[in-house]
């Protein structure tokens, strides 16, 4: 990264992994027109660590893994009930069943059951596509912050393997579009903040990013805690810009100075105007499908009623669960394909949040306390949420950020102990507690339901 605009000293950047490739690339492609053969292999390795391409090799995986079986059960479960009839309606044009929701999720399954038939498949692909993107999303976003590319592995493999992802992403429900809107606009919003770019390629991937985190919203409301923290965090390193109050090498640094080439206005303009829009716009296949008029009152009328339902529905207090239980949570939730967070990742990733909070409060690390801040928005919100009931998955959000805790306080730790790489003993625990929980997950038939162990 070239020099940088504002007050005080430039720091020189180390350059990226992208160029180092680049460049490790090309001189290997001339040892290999020399006839070396150590120079074809190291080409294609550097070709495989190239993190875009690593992304999507994690993508592909996650998108079988996903697939394999996604038509068990052959039937409706938990919400999909409330989500599929509506996303049907969108098709045919017939009264909205489902109005106390956002319109872009059932959108989306309407998209795909025209696409793949309304069958159980149809019903649950776009999801799965959507938390495969997912994945790639919490790859590139730990290897911007990290700018490490085995931290990104651990933490996408971690990601992988939390079960969260896993349940969530093959179910025709809001949460899974919710989280992939939420992480790719963290991936904008971190380039926009992170990349050498111009001030101009600044902004727009600053009102990407808010388009995405609005599109969230369509999805589900509570993305709007996490647009809350990044309108916090912006405004906070704006004001830093040009204060000494940490070392000049800093990330925080170097992103308050990039902030500053992109100024208020454009802030503004990204991270609240352009969320509005992008929300809004959703509305407008549903007012056409109900042929309502598509205006500022019908956007109002439509969500306010959405407000008064979720603060007035009574629910089964059986099945809900309080927001403070879900950290340490132990029982599945049986009824949406056996739930229960893997604890090698849950239970760790919270002791990595601790050493990442630590890690911030000492040296302002930017990664440590976006992930921080980003974990208790999307968990601590259920506490003012005037929600009459929470329910376990709703911590789905929040999980998605212990396996990214996890692998930034490993790359502060020794990398081996008596000759064990930590990291490897992490991902085969993970990796093993997921394939015992794997065959409840999947809804698998008798005998491989308990092909691993039965739940009590």
């Amino acid at each position: 990264m070239g020099k940088l605009a504002g007050n005080g000293p430039s720091v020189p950047q180390p350059k990226s992994e992208f160029s180092q490739t680049i460049a490790v690339g090309q001189e290997r492609m001339e040892k290999r027109s020399a006839g070396d053969p150590a120079g074809d292999s190291s080409v294609q390795i550097g070709i495989l660590r190239r993190p875009v391409v690593t992304a999507l090799m994690f993508g592909v995986v996650a998108l079988a893994l996903f697939w394999a079986g996604i038509g068990n059960p052959g039937v409706m479960i938990y919400d999909e009930a409330n989500y599929v009839p509506a996303a049907k309606a969108f098709l045919i044009d017939a009264p909205n069943p489902n109005p106390e929701a956002p319109p872009l999720g059932k959108l989306l399954i309407a998209v795909a059951i025209k696409a793949a038939g309304d069958n159980p498949f149809g019903w649950r692909v776009a999801g799965s596509v959507c938390g495969a993107l997912t994945l790639t999303a919490v790859f590139l976003w730990t290897y911007l912050l990290a700018r490490d590319f085995r931290i990104a592995c651990i933490a996408a493999s971690l990601t992988l393997f939390n079960n969260f992802l896993f349940v969530m992403s093959r179910v025709a429900m809001m949460d899974a579009f919710l989280v992939f809107f939420l992480l790719w606009g963290l991936v904008v919003y971190t380039a926009a903040l992170e990349l050498d770019l111009s001030a101009t390629s600044r902004r727009i991937l600053l009102c990407c990013a808010g388009a995405l985190l609005g599109l969230a919203g369509a999805c589900k409301w509570n993305a709007v805690d996490t647009l809350a923290v990044l309108l916090v965090v912006s405004f906070t390193l704006y004001w830093m810009a040009d204060r000494s109050i940490v070392d000049a090498s800093s990330s925080l640094v170097r992103y308050s100075r990039n902030l500053r080439r992109i100024g208020i206005p454009s802030i503004l303009l990204g991270l609240i105007v352009v969320p509005v829009l992008s929300y809004s716009l959703t509305y407008w296949p549903l007012c056409r499908s109900l042929h309502l008029p598509f205006g500022i009152h019908q956007l109002v009328a439509m969500n306010l009623f959405i407000w008064r339902f979720h603060v007035a529905i009574v629910v089964n207090g059986a099945i809900t669960s309080a927001w403070y239980r879900w950290p340490l949570n132990i029982s599945p939730q049986r009824s949406l394909s056996y739930l229960i967070g893997n604890p090698v990742v849950m239970w760790p990733g919270l002791a990595a949040l601790l050493f990442c909070l630590r890690r911030f409060w000492k040296s302002l690390a930017m990664a440590e306390g976006l992930v921080v801040l980003l974990y208790a928005a999307n968990l601590l919100q259920w506490a003012v949420t005037p929600a009459k009931g929470t329910f376990y998955y709703y911590y789905y959000p929040a999980a998605m950020f212990l396996g990214v805790a996890i692998a930034l306080a490993l790359r502060s730790l020794p990398r081996s102990i008596f000759g064990v790489r930590v990291s490897l003993v992490v991902l085969v625990l993970a990796a093993a507690v997921f394939l015992w929980c794997y065959p409840r997950m999947a809804h698998l038939g008798s005998p491989w339901d308990c092909a691993f162990g039965c739940w009590s």
